[in-house]
């Protein structure tokens, strides 16, 4: 995988979880991430999703700031981007 980069803002787009944005907190290997939204999903109990099935923004949260607060306030900040067709969007798992 190697595109999506921790602390990068993403978007769903399999599962019963289609359109929700999280933020990704850690890479797991070549095909999975760790991801939290401060809400549900938080830091300490990260939700795992395939890369395949998220979409990259053109947004990152800095590492150092990362906690659920954080998070939250990121998501918010950049909860205009909406999901397929925007710009600064990166489509995973094509190819």
């Amino acid at each position: 995988m190697g595109l999506l980069e921790v602390g990068q803002l993403v978007t769903s787009k399999m599962g019963r979880d289609s359109g929700k944005k999280y933020v990704v907190v850690e890479s797991l290997n070549d095909n999975q991430v760790n991801v939290a939204d401060g809400f549900v999903r938080k830091m300490d109990r990260p939700k795992r999703k395939n890369g395949k099935h998220l979409v990259g923004h053109g947004f990152s949260l800095e590492v150092e700031k990362m906690d659920d607060k954080a998070i939250r306030d990121f998501i918010e900040q950049h909860s205009h981007v909406e999901n397929l067709g925007e710009e600064g969007l990166t489509d995973h798992g094509q190819g």
